[in-house]
């Protein structure tokens, strides 16, 4: 698993989507889950491409955010602001 600054790779299992494979996540696209999808009451979520039940999706960007909080905070308070949210850390 690949990991940077500003993206980490997340390998995903075979689902319906697919065979298994590696997504990369950037921090902008966590920003983005939080501003327009963490809101909706949907049970169904979308995080950089990948679309599940809202529970995994929420866990794998709660886990992004907490890895981006300690490598590149001010990268992840940049790109919060970006979607119109205002960090709290």
């Amino acid at each position: 698993m690949a990991q940077g600054k500003t993206f980490i790779d997340v390998t995903l299992v075979k689902d319906w989507q697919g065979p298994a494979r590696v997504k990369r996540i950037r921090i902008d696209d966590v920003a983005i889950y939080y501003a327009r999808e963490a809101c909706s009451m949907s049970g169904c979520r979308t995080l950089a491409g990948i679309v599940g039940d809202w529970r995994q999706i929420d866990y794998i960007a709660q886990d992004c955010l907490e890895y981006f909080k300690q490598v590149n905070i001010e990268g992840m308070r940049k790109a919060g602001r970006k979607q119109g949210l205002e960090p709290k850390f």
